[in-house]
């Protein structure tokens, strides 16, 4: 019983897929770009923008932070020097204790 395999009847020459030029793997899209990687390719100005900002604004909040927005340091309101919090009478002669009795 010796039977020869039938020839097939469509012989197609394989065809080259084309590359996603994004991440560079064989795009099964149409356009020959991932929807994924056009939307990547498609934000990144925007990204860069955002990244760019975000950075401006961390910049901005260090400069703009004063030394006595740390919790164990406090700034005396007469002299503006600054201090540890359990210090209770600055060097230029201000009393926190008696402050904090007036403000009761």
């Amino acid at each position: 019983m010796f039977h020869k395999k039938p020839v097939p009847l469509l012989v197609r020459p394989a065809t080259s897929r084309r590359l996603c030029p994004v991440c560079g793997t064989v795009s099964y899209s149409r356009h020959g770009i991932h929807p994924q990687c056009a939307q990547q390719q498609a934000d990144a100005p925007r990204v860069e923008q955002l990244r760019v900002a975000r950075k401006a604004e961390e910049v901005a909040r260090a400069a703009s932070r004063t030394p006595s927005s740390h919790p164990w340091q406090k700034r005396c309101p007469k002299c503006n020097a600054q201090m540890p919090n359990r210090k209770m009478t600055c060097d230029c002669g201000h009393n926190f204790r008696a402050a904090a009795d007036d403000a009761v």
